[in-house]
């Protein structure tokens, strides 16, 4: 028997160390903080999950991706 889908709402917030040329981001779920991505310019991003756990992403996006499967498969 399948699961059901659930619809989670994911948070995208800018942290005070946020800058033109820096970009630091927190993906929130739930009020909770499950991940970090950082990046200098337009360099690669720097991906820090909840568990500790350090990679590298081309993009944002790449970034949120790893962020949320790490989050389904470990939290829901």
């Amino acid at each position: 028997m399948a699961k059901r889908k659930k619809q989670i709402e994911v948070e995208l917030i800018e942290t005070k160390k946020n800058t033109d040329d820096f970009t630091d981001l927190e993906v929130v779920v739930r009020k909770k903080v499950i991940g970090k991505l950082q990046q200098e310019k337009d360099g690669p991003v720097a991906v820090e999950l909840k568990s500790g756990k350090k990679r590298t992403a081309q993009s944002i996006d790449e970034g949120m991706h790893m962020i949320i499967e790490e989050y389904n498969l470990h939290d829901e």
